[in-house]
């Protein structure tokens, strides 16, 4: 067994990994998933990394990105929310993801996102309207919607994931 092959596996293995976890908070991990196969493939020749697995990776991350999408949005509509409290629940979500992942990598992540989306939300409709009850419909319902995309989403990047691992060459 090649021990370039050997380093080069680890290293996609390790950003892949790190793109899960960029996922989990809401940062664009399941683009770095894709583009980290992309280069593999080049790296070894498309052998292994077909452009038929490529093209399922592609499939995965687009699907996982309008989900993600439609999810927030309907969740925003749904209560009328202003452009302020979905701006600032996005940045909130983002925020939160951090934080949770200081705490406990993996679910504190994912709930600190949550969290963060809709304390930011809440504020920011708050501030728009001055009225504490839609303000708290608002949150609660980008909350949700991000939420549920963001969950799609991280199953898309465990799959790109799997996907990915039985590609490998060893």
């Amino acid at each position: 067994m090649d021990a370039g092959l050997i380093a080069i596996n680890l290293l996609v293995i390790a950003i892949i990994a790190v793109g899960i976890g960029m996922t989990a908070i809401g940062l664009p991990g399941n683009w770095l998933i894709f583009f980290t196969a992309l280069g593999y493939g080049y790296t070894e020749g498309f052998v292994h990394m077909s452009s038929t697995a490529l093209l399922l990776l592609l499939g995965a991350l687009l699907l996982g990105e309008l989900a993600e999408f439609i999810a927030g949005a309907l969740g925003a509509t749904k209560e009328n929310a202003s452009r302020m409290a979905i701006g600032f629940a996005f940045v909130g979500g983002i925020a939160g993801g951090i934080a949770g992942t200081g705490i406990m990598p993996g679910l504190g992540s994912i709930a600190g996102a949550i969290t963060g989306s809709f304390v930011a939300g809440y504020l920011a409709e708050y501030a728009a309207t001055g009225n504490r009850e839609k303000a708290g419909r608002v949150a609660k319902s980008i909350m949700i919607g991000q939420a549920l995309g963001l969950i799609f989403k991280l199953a898309m990047a465990i799959g790109m994931v799997v996907l990915i691992l039985s590609k490998l060459a060893w």
